[in-house]
């Protein structure tokens, strides 16, 4: 039985870290069907590549991995076991191959072969040359390229040269790229700008219970070897999950299917809190919460039976344990009891 989650910030191409997450283990909670003792780092390895829906019988989805703290191209490259070279293909990444915490990479699939005309970036030029070279606008190649960098090209790089002259730069892209690569496009531009924005400062006054209920699972290492890094709290259906601190929301989605609709918001200090399995999303990736706002409503979507909340908080990469910086909840606190 067992849990997975993770949380933000900008890793390099060079560094070797490679950050393993959450997996619960409890008589009550059993977000997968796994019998046979893996390890929990093998466990949250399993979650990522889907392997709940193959044992079903079900479709088994696309493989993905959402990035987390510590991780790099090559150690994610290499825990799968996919050249390094097919991972950046697969998901257009572009020297010097930073990732963030929050963006989700794909491990299979077709590479799509970019349409369209390009320009390869030479020793000295600018984007300001490269635009008057082809009569364009600096605006024009910005708005073509997603995420480019106009003060920082590499030897070697790629830039793509949009069509249509009186076009405006959406229907350009549309039209060069398949709407699902645009998609991604966009998602990951949402991530690296999440990733540059300042989390408010910390309140002082700790961390709130995003939700009250009977803990199913605790802590740490369970007697079947496996390991919680989070704790998982019953609640109704549709309760409002709060913000245990301000921040900044990193991801927003559904892409690890154990989770189910899972959230990740990074805080000052270097902290970071996850809450998964909710029903409903109340905040997207970008937005700057407040200690207390409601941000998801309980559930039970991902690998779970019933209306429950998995909760992690970390700082950088590691794992705490929420009971040491919770507090009492507020209605034994409002007791005195």
């Amino acid at each position: 039985m067992n849990n997975d989650q993770r949380v933000p910030q900008t890793v390099r191409f060079a560094a070797v870290l490679c950050l393993t997450l959450v997996v619960a283990a409890c008589s009550d909670y059993r977000p997968l069907s796994w019998d046979e003792g893996v390890s929990w780092a093998r466990a949250r390895q399993l979650a990522n590549l889907g392997v709940a829906e193959a044992r079903r019988g079900s479709a088994a989805r696309a493989r993905r991995h959402l990035v987390m703290p510590g991780d790099t191209v090559i150690g994610i490259a290499r825990r799968y076991g996919i050249p390094v070279k097919r991972l950046i293909a697969l998901n257009g990444l572009e020297p010097p191959y930073r990732i963030y915490v929050g963006q989700v990479l794909r491990l299979e699939g077709e590479v799509r072969r970019p349409r369209g005309r390009y320009h390869v970036v030479a020793r000295g030029e600018t984007l300001s040359h490269i635009a008057l070279r082809y009569g364009l606008r600096v605006s024009d190649l910005v708005a073509a390229n997603p995420g480019i960098e106009p003060r920082r090209l590499f030897v070697g790089q790629r830039i793509r040269l949009p069509e249509g002259a009186g076009e405006s730069a959406t229907r350009r892209i549309a039209r060069l790229e398949p709407r699902e690569e645009v998609k991604r496009r966009e998602a990951r531009a949402r991530v690296r700008e999440a990733s540059r924005i300042t989390a408010p400062p910390l309140s002082g006054r700790g961390f709130l219970w995003p939700v009250e209920g009977p803990i199913l699972a605790r802590f740490g290492k369970r007697a079947n070897g496996l390991r919680n890094d989070g704790i998982n709290i019953a609640a109704p259906e549709g309760t409002p999950v709060r913000a245990a601190e301000s921040g900044v929301v990193v991801y927003a989605g559904d892409a690890i299917p154990a989770f189910g609709r899972m959230l990740i918001i990074r805080h000052a200090d270097g902290y970071l809190t996850a809450y998964a399995h909710n029903a409903t999303l109340l905040v997207s990736v970008g937005d700057v919460v407040r200690r207390g706002q409601t941000i998801a409503r309980v559930g039970h979507t991902g690998d779970v039976a019933t209306p429950q909340l998995h909760f992690q908080l970390r700082r950088g990469s590691r794992p705490l344990d929420p009971l040491a910086y919770l507090g009492k909840p507020a209605h034994l606190a409002a007791r005195g009891s």
